[in-house]
């Protein structure tokens, strides 16, 4: 009776797979991200929501502490290898945070605002006039210019 129960439970759980969204320990901390490949048994490979995707990682399966249900609040801070990038990175970047630029979307430049350095030159931006979902990082090779 025991054994069925645990079969009958065991067979409930769903293995991970791509697109789920899940929860990762990362530096001590857990960060939703979205699963982005399964590149071998007990390998997952992640991109952590609102990071770049330099940070995207293989791990192993013993990382990964559930699915994500809904949304999230209460967010750790980034780890310090992340804080520590983008101060670097910050020193020295042409462009810096506040800076406002046109920048190249899908063949189109529209008026944006820099909210982050995410790498060397590498930065997240926020489209004026649109929400946070349409929030990316790009490079300098899609900055046209400086705007006053």
């Amino acid at each position: 009776m025991t054994v069925a129960i645990g079969l009958a439970l065991a067979a409930c759980s769903r293995a991970y797979d791509v697109a789920d969204h899940v929860l990762v320990e990362w530096e001590g901390k857990n960060y939703p991200a979205v699963i982005l490949e399964v590149p071998g048994p007990g390998k997952i490979k992640v991109h952590y929501d609102g990071y770049d995707e330099m940070w995207d990682e293989v791990v192993p399966r013993a990382r990964l502490k559930g699915r994500v249900e809904g949304k999230l609040t209460n967010l750790p801070e980034p780890p310090e290898k992340v804080r520590r990038a983008a101060v670097d990175a910050a020193k020295k970047n042409k462009f810096k945070i506040g800076d406002r630029a046109t920048v190249e979307f899908h063949r189109h430049f529209y008026p944006a605002v820099i909210v982050g350095v995410v790498g060397p030159e590498k930065y997240r931006v926020h489209y004026e006039g649109y929400g946070n979902e349409w929030d990316e990082s790009v490079g300098p090779e899609r900055i046209r210019q400086k705007t006053p």
